[in-house]
This record gives C-alpha cells, sequence and structure tokens, in this order.
C-alpha cells in the first residue's frame, strides 16, 4: 500500500491533472515469477486524457537513482490513444542490464514524432502512466522502448541521479 500512496505522489508531482477520468493501479509483482522469469516489480497508474489538456505543459521523462541496497527508477510518459492499448514491463535483459517496455496493441515505428510538434499522426487523446520500480544497485543500462522499438537508454554513471526526457506525447509514424 505505502508503494501505492508513492506512486500516487509522484503522480501529483508530476503533474498529472487529469484522474477525473477511470484510473486503474496496477502491479506486476515479481515475487510469483519462475526463477527463469527476468520480470521485475512494477506499480503504476494509467489514465486516459485529452490531449492537450487546457493550460497543461507536460514532458515525459525516466528517473532512476541508486540509493544503496537498489535504484529507485520511476517514470511519466503519455502515448497517443491511436497506439491502442498499453501495459508497462519491466525485466531485466542481461546481465545489469534492464528493459522498461511499453507494448501497445497497434503497430508503431522507429520514427516519432515527439515534444509540441506537429506530427504525421495527431493525438486527440492520450493514455498517461506514472510508474516505478525497485533495480538492483548494480545495474549498469536502462533501455526504454515502445513495443521493440528503442526511444531512450540511459547508462550508468557513477552515483550521480539520472533523468531523461521521452517523446511528449509518444505517437505513431
Amino acid at each position: 500500500m505505502l508503494a501505492v500512496s508513492s506512486i500516487a505522489g509522484i503522480g501529483c508531482l508530476a503533474g498529472c491533472h487529469g484522474w477525473t477520468s477511470s484510473v486503474a493501479l496496477s502491479r506486476s509483482d515479481e515475487s510469483e515469477t519462475d526463477e527463469g522469469d527476468d520480470s521485475l516489480g512494477l506499480v503504476y497508474s494509467k489514465s486516459r486524457t485529452s490531449f492537450p489538456s487546457e493550460g497543461e505543459t507536460h514532458s515525459g521523462w525516466v528517473h532512476i537513482v541508486s540509493d544503496g541496497e537498489s535504484a529507485d527508477l520511476t517514470f511519466d510518459v503519455r502515448l497517443c490513444s491511436e497506439l491502442g492499448d498499453v501495459e508497462p514491463e519491466l525485466t531485466r535483459s542481461v546481465a545489469n542490464e534492464f528493459v522498461l517496455r511499453f507494448t501497445v496493441t497497434s503497430g508503431f515505428s522507429s520514427e516519432t514524432s515527439s515534444g509540441g510538434k506537429t506530427g504525421e499522426s495527431r493525438c486527440g487523446s492520450v493514455t498517461h502512466l506514472v510508474g516505478g520500480a525497485d533495480v538492483p544497485s548494480d545495474w549498469e543500462t536502462l533501455t526504454v522502448a515502445v513495443n521493440d522499438v528503442e526511444i531512450q537508454t540511459i547508462e550508468r554513471s557513477g552515483t550521480m541521479p539520472e533523468l531523461r526526457p521521452l517523446p511528449d506525447p509518444v505517437r505513431p509514424r
């Protein structure tokens, strides 16, 4: 319950104002996985809002910081609803490399429009995800991907926190 409260607090701090629509709180639990499964626990909230919301300024991001025994990973991302349903997952790919993957039901190519620029695809509404997880403190690389398309890679640089922008919103091309 503490993790759920923390994520709700992160969402409020990140400027998540559109929670008047349905909000789904989910958790993938690592305690129920087999030894061969490299999926890690992830807590997140999901909401659907119009884009852009009136008076809203937003910028997607992913943040990871080592704090002794583990590293705290948080993210705030909006994906165009045209991409379909979206589910986030955090996995260990090899050794100390991790992947935060947003699996969407429709196609997504490596050429995306980012920022507030008008691209070939318009977003009438977005799926907004805010979440977090713990990863081992010896992490080396975190890759953020939509389906199998990489949109950001973070390499650890000592004990400094790492904050990286994500496209806002993530759009189909």
